[in-house]
Parts: C-alpha cells; sequence; structure tokens
C-alpha cells in the first residue's frame, strides 16, 4: 500500500476517499493476516480499518462476499451508507439488511450482493433456516464485538462460519472490550479471534491524531426538599425490610440496600418456596415486599440522579400498569400505603412551587457558557431515562441561543413513542446541519452511531458500565478540542456506579496486556484455540444426531422461536427449519405431532394470564397428538403463584385436555427432545410434515393449502408448489399423473397416491 499525498491508494478503494492514517493502515495489514480483535479508541476510525481490510479480502478472493455485522438497524444503515462510498464497487453491490426485510428478499438479495451490511439476528435466522451459505464469505466483520458472549447472535454465526466458510476470516471491533482479561478471552474464543491489537491515545502512532479533550467532574449536593423526598422513601423501605428480617432473610439497612441484594434475597425466598408442597404463607408475603423494595430502589435513584418531574412521570407509568393490570402484588400494595401518598403529595407539591433538581440548574449554566464562547458549537446530553431527556428538553428552551432535539431509540413505552430509523437519520441530519445544537440522547446515541462531532459532551448521570462511559466520552475530541462535564450528585447512584466505573477503566489496560500476552503463549494456530472440553462437546453433538442419507429430519417452527437457543441447538444437530408464522404450537414434526413450548417462567406468566389452556384446547383440537415441553430446572416459586395452582393446571393439561407434558431443564435438552420426535414420525413413522389448525380460517390461498396438504406424502411446502403450478384444485384434480410428477418435491409415487384417491369411492357410499 502506498500513500498519494494525505489519502490512502488500494485497489478496491475510492480514489481520494480515505484519509491516510498509519496505525490504521498497520491495523488493516494485520487483520487481514489473521483474524483480530482491534481495541480502539472511539473516533479513531475502526470503521475505516475495516474498509480497508474488506478492500483487501475481496481482491484476495474476487468471487468472495464480504459481510459486517452491526448490532442496531440505525448502525447497519450508516456502516452501509460508507462503504457505499469508500468501496470501489457498484453501489448496489453493497447492500444493508435487517429483520425489517422478509427472509425471502434476503435470501435474494444476498445471492446478488458482494458486501453485505445485516443485523446478526437477522444472519442468526437465516443461517437457522438455511437460506444461504457462509461457504463463500472471505470476511466477517463484528461491531461492537464486546457483544460477543451468552446466547448473543454473535457467537452462533462465529461457529456456523467456522463450520461452512472456506477461506475465512474474522476482525472484531469496539472501543471497550471490558475491563476483565477473562471476558475479552471469552469473547476472542467464542468468534474465533485469534490475534488482539490494542490502540488507545497513548499509543506512539495514535498520539499525532488525538486532540485535547478536557474532563471536568461536578458534584452536586441535593438540596433539603428532595433529601426530605428521600428520607420518606428509606422509612418505607424499614416498612418493607423488617417482615423479611423478621421470617429469617437477611437484607442491609435502608441506605446501604441495592437492587442486587434484594434479587439475592428474592432468589433465595423463591428456592424455599420450591421446596414446599404447600408453602407457608410467610413466603408470599416475603416475596411481595422484596418486589415494592425494588420499585422503592429505582424511585430513590429517580430523585436522587434524575429529578422530579420525571419521578412524578415514573409513579404516573406505575399507576397505568395497575389500570392495564400487568402490575404484582406488591406494586398495588405500595402505592396503596399512606407513606407513599405522603411521597406523592410532597412531590407534586414541590413540582407546583417550582422546584427542581440541581442538575437542571447546572445544565442552563455550561450550556449557555459554552454558547456564549461558541455560538455554533455542538452540544451533547447524555441521560440514562427517556423522561429525563423530556425534562431537560423542556430546560433548555428556556434559552435563546438553543435550538434542542431529543435522541431516544425506535422501542415505544406507554405513550412515549420511539423514533423510527427514519426519525433518527433526519434528527442526526439536522444537528449535523446546525438545524439543532443541543441533542439530548439516550443509551441509542452511545453506540456506534456518526453523530457529528461535538464541542461539549455533559453526562446528566453516570452510568454504570465501562463501554458506554468510553462510548459517550469518544463523542467529542476527534479532530478538535472537546470538553466533557460529569454531573455526580453526592450520596446517590450517581457517585457509587462513577466511582465503581473509575475502578474498572483502571483494571482495563492490564487485562488487556494479560490477554495479549495468554495470546502470545497458547493461540498460535485455529486448531490450538479449540480446548478439549470442546471437541468433546463436538463428538458429543455428533453423537447425538447420527447422520445417514436417509436420516433427514425436518421442522416447522414458528417465527417467533427462531431467534432462540433451541433453534441454534436443532441447527446444530443437522435439522432443517422452516420458519413460518404459527397460529397454534411453537414446532411442528408431523401431519399429527405439534410441540407447545414454554419456558418455566413463561409457563407460569401465561397461567397467570389466561393463555395456557386456551393455547393447548387449541393445539389439542388442531393436532391428533399434542406434546407440551416445560423447559426449565424449577416451576414451584419462580413467582408467588401456591404451588397447588401448578399442580392444579398440571394435572388439567394430561388429564382434562389430553396433552402429554415432558420436561427439559434447559434448551439443549428441548432441541433432542424436538429431534427425537421427529425423527419418530418422519423417518420412523414416515409421516409428512405439515401444519394443520383446528378451524380452518383465514385467507383463500390458506385454505387452499390446508385442502391440498390433506393428501398424503403433501407437505404444506409441497401444497404451495403444485398450487403455484396448476392455480385452481380444479386444474390439480384434474390433471394427469405424469403432468404432476412435474412439480418439484412431487414424485410418482405421491402423485400416483393423489390420483388413486382423487377416483376411489368412499366405501360407505349409498348406492
Amino acid at each position: 500500500m502506498a500513500t498519494n499525498e494525505s489519502y490512502v491508494t488500494q485497489p478496491m478503494i475510492r480514489k481520494n476517499s480515505v484519509e491516510f492514517r498509519a496505525y490504521q493502515v498497520n491495523l488493516a495489514e494485520v487483520a487481514a493476516k489473521e483474524s483480530t480483535m482491534i481495541v480502539l479508541s472511539t473516533g479513531l476510525g475502526k470503521t475505516v480499518i475495516a474498509s480497508l481490510v474488506a478492500a483487501k479480502r475481496l481482491m484476495q478472493y474476487p468471487d468472495s462476499k464480504v459481510l459486517f455485522l452491526a448490532p442496531s438497524r440505525p448502525l447497519v444503515d450508516q456502516q452501509a451508507r460508507y462503504l457505499r462510498r469508500v468501496l470501489d464497487l457498484d453501489e448496489g453491490l453493497v447492500v444493508c439488511l435487517t429483520g425489517h426485510d422478509s427472509p425471502e428478499s434476503r435470501r435474494d438479495i444476498w445471492g446478488e450482493s458482494r458486501v453485505i451490511v445485516m443485523t446478526p439476528q437477522a444472519l442468526q435466522n437465516d443461517l437457522i433456516q438455511r437460506s444461504y451459505s457462509l461457504e463463500d464469505v472471505s470476511l466477517i466483520v463484528f461491531d461492537e464485538v464486546h457483544r460477543g458472549v451468552g446466547n448473543y447472535a454473535y457467537t452462533f454465526v462465529a461457529e456456523m462460519y467456522e463450520k461452512q466458510g472456506i477461506n475465512t476470516r474474522g476482525l472484531g471491533l469496539t472501543a471497550s472490550p471490558g475491563h476483565q482479561a477473562e471476558h475479552i478471552r471469552k469473547v476472542c474464543e467464542n468468534l474465533r479471534l485469534l490475534h488482539v491489537e490494542v490502540r488507545d491515545e497513548k499509543s506512539r502512532d495514535v498520539r499525532d491524531y488525538v486532540v485535547s479533550v478536557d474532563s471536568d467532574m461536578q458534584f452536586i449536593v441535593l438540596p433539603p426538599e428532595i433529601e426530605v423526598l428521600r428520607d420518606i422513601l428509606y422509612s418505607i423501605i424499614d416498612v418493607y425490610r423488617i417482615p423479611i428480617i423478621n421470617q429469617g432473610f437477611s437484607l442491609p439497612d435502608a441506605k446501604r440496600m441495592t437492587r442486587k441484594e434484594i434479587l439475592r434475597t428474592q432468589g433465595e425466598v423463591r428456592k424455599e418456596i420450591g421446596s414446599y408442597t404447600k408453602p407457608p404463607p410467610g413466603l408470599y408475603l416475603v416475596i411481595r415486599n422484596l418486589t415494592a423494595l425494588l420499585r422503592i430502589i429505582h424511585l430513590l435513584e429517580f430523585v436522587g440522579t434524575q429529578g422530579l418531574m420525571p419521578t412524578q412521570r415514573y409513579i404516573q407509568g406505575v399507576y397505568e400498569e395497575i389500570r392495564n393490570k400487568k402490575s404484582s402484588k406488591g406494586v398495588k400494595d405500595l402505592v396503596s400505603r399512606s407513606e407513599f401518598k405522603q411521597f406523592e403529595s410532597l412531590l407534586g407539591a414541590l413540582i407546583d412551587k417550582g422546584h427542581r433538581h440541581p442538575k437542571a440548574d447546572a445544565i442552563l449554566e455550561i450550556v449557555s457558557e459554552q454558547l456564549s464562547v461558541n455560538l455554533d458549537s455542538r452540544i451533547l446530553i447524555f441521560t440514562r431515562f427517556r423522561d429525563t431527556a423530556v425534562e431537560i428538553c423542556e430546560t433548555l428552551e428556556q434559552l435563546d441561543d438553543v435550538r434542542v432535539s431529543r435522541f431516544v431509540g425506535q422501542s415505544s413505552r406507554g405513550s412515549d413513542k420511539g423514533f423510527s430509523q427514519k426519525k433518527q437519520v433526519e434528527i442526526l441530519d439536522g444537528f449535523r446541519n446546525n438545524e439543532f445544537n443541543v441533542l439530548v440522547a439516550t443509551q441509542v446515541g452511545e453506540e456506534g452511531l456518526d453523530i457529528p462531532e461535538c464541542n461539549l459532551v455533559v453526562f446528566y448521570d453516570c452510568v454504570p458500565s465501562v463501554v458506554p462511559y468510553i462510548q459517550r466520552r469518544g463523542r467529542t475530541g476527534r479532530r478538535s478540542p472537546g470538553r466533557v462535564v460529569i454531573f455526580v450528585a453526592k450520596g446517590t447512584h450517581d457517585e457509587f456506579y462513577h466511582w465503581s466505573v473509575i475502578n474498572k477503566l483502571k483494571k482495563m489496560p492490564s487485562a488487556l496486556k494479560e490477554a495479549e500476552k495468554e495470546e502470545d503463549e497458547k493461540q498460535t494456530s485455529l486448531e490450538e484455540f479449540v480446548s478439549e472440553e470442546d471437541e468433546q462437546a463436538s463428538e458429543r453433538m455428533v453423537s447425538k444426531a447420527p447422520k445417514k442419507d436417509d436420516d433427514h429430519v425436518r421442522l416447522i417452527v414458528d417465527s417467533r422461536e427462531l431467534p432462540t437457543a433451541v433453534a441454534r441447538e436443532l441447527t446444530r444437530l443437522d435439522v432443517e427449519i422452516s420458519g413460518e408464522s404459527l397460529k397454534i404450537g411453537d414446532y411442528v414434526a408431523s401431519e399429527e405431532v405439534a410441540i407447545e413450548r414454554k419456558e418455566s417462567g413463561d409457563f407460569i406468566q401465561s397461567l397467570i394470564d389466561g393463555r395456557l389452556f386456551v393455547q393447548l384446547s387449541a393445539l389439542r383440537s388442531a393436532y391428533r397428538r399434542p406434546v407440551l415441553i416445560i423447559e426449565g430446572e424449577q416451576l414451584i416459586g419462580l413467582r408467588a403463584v401456591n404451588p397447588a395452582s401448578i399442580y392444579g393446571a398440571l394435572a388439567s393439561i394430561a388429564i382434562k385436555i389430553q396433552v402429554p407434558i415432558l420436561w427439559t431443564r434447559n434448551a439443549e435438552e428441548t432441541a433432542n427432545v424436538l429431534y427425537r420426535i421427529a425423527h419418530l414420525e418422519q423417518i420412523g413413522s414416515s409421516k409428512p410434515l405439515r401444519t394443520r389448525s383446528g378451524d380452518v380460517k383465514g385467507t383463500d390461498a390458506e385454505a387452499l393449502e390446508y385442502i391440498l396438504s390433506g393428501f398424503p406424502g403433501v407437505d404444506t411446502v409441497t401444497s404451495r408448489a403444485i398450487l403455484s403450478e396448476f392455480g385452481t384444485l380444479e386444474e390439480i384434480f384434474s390433471a394427469e399423473q405424469k403432468d404432476l410428477q412435474k412439480v418439484k418435491g412431487v414424485g410418482p409415487k405421491i402423485a400416483s397416491r393423489i390420483r388413486r384417491l382423487l377416483t376411489t369411492k368412499y366405501p360407505e357410499t349409498k348406492s
């Protein structure tokens, strides 16, 4: 690679499109040769490096594809726009695919594209349904690679890439992989990344491109009126805490109580409830009190770190939950207490008198000061909660020079409607074009989005995690000096979160060095990267599903089940999955067998809200042999539901509705049970695979498919193929056997059966 003045000159990179930076070019050289995790501070061009690596792989393997994965739809759209600008390809060959695109269109677009930018969830669903293979992918880029743990889709994609790919290469990008070496190692192991490269502002090849960022901690003292509100909440904590202590469970005092402690105790209580056939009533009282305590802790955080109006909006949301019958007994008990009414009354009175959190005055002062120094400033204010974003916007509208907008995610919460992807792009464009000079953003503004560089970034509240802290801070000081101001309300969650993150940041360099050191010592090849346990697990997996030419198992799976761990385990068992929107059941194994899967928590919830018996009755009416799988280690004690009610429900399911119940501990066991059921039906008994319904409602097309799939050997897929060929049942029923055999999936056996049944006389026909 060479330089032409200040731009990168490289095959497949458009001329004068990428500014030359030595560290980016060097990192791209490394990543093109070996699967690599690159840790690079926000604003230093991770996507630039990925584009250089992509160009190299496309040159090296001209018939291959490059795949970029990003966690959200806005990020996917943003990366696709950047790649179209810098890669020397026809723009139509660079596409973005998300869950908004149908599986069919994703399959078609995949075949015609060279560079595909996707959400990992959409890709996972397509791989599960075998819409296409990763065989011809020469590079997968995992943006925000720190997510690659647990059941996140990145881990499954990497596993499939290892199995299907030929010229494989992985590239992980992040500003913060975490503060623990074990986490970093786990991400590398899960995504098959063999090498780690770390750069920060102090790195020798980076520091020439880094500008200064002034950090200012502003410790804020709460006024007496807010302290009075907090004292009322502390007194309510004691009301709920004492009965819990009297039952023999431990909890710290009110001012030291945390959400973590409450959840720990909650787990202990539920475990004890599960040990009884008829639990003592006092245990249910403990569960109720713990539920109320969780809400009080949340209110304490709101009052101390967010403000009075956001707290009032939160309480209004609680009442909305109660009206919609979505709240628990603990919440109902809390809002009915006189102490809570006192808190609510004082809160309303303070708001009416114009009192507000001192952060509101501080934000007015800081923004006003910044605009007085530079009227063209861009200011970005971060908060963790949407209700607070509303108040910040209303507060800043008092300033004449401020043009402010909220910037929130796509999900709607009650009456607060989220921002669509289109709306988000419009707001960012407005911020870029100076239509807005202040943006108040929630979490959506932290991760990766192409927000224009800001002169001032304000943390209105503190975050408990290293990743959003680094991402927030990286929104300034990219090309020109910037300033970061962090509000810390003393004696509140702010202070705890702030010092927790600072300690984690101190640990991160040593964690990265430890990961790099271990890589040098151990990770020298892909074969060595796989542990003996992994190999044994692989052998176990193969033994679970022996494959022969005629041993091919298929399942129709409800589309809502595709993102689950069960679907991933079925794919590992080489089950062919067809995703459909099923009205009845979650899995269909044959024309006679369908399965409803309930995780233990969902089983209890569906029992509470009345869904359970409706779903199972419909399953019973549609399929001759329905099955219920309950997945989980524990059923009794998960919720404050009397065990007698649960036992009664199980008895009714088995005896009255006559649905057999199977129990599994986890997704892996569930997948193996499903595999064996489908194997028994399809391989053992040669039953056709098709969906049925208790009543033939829906479109005419669905009714036609339903009628035709009643013929032996004709499943849903085959019925659609026949209907597509002939158009009407009349044409099908009058067709010759040889004409029927022209349809894909219809052989001589099926065609002869159709013709024979159409001409067979019913035995009970009256002469």
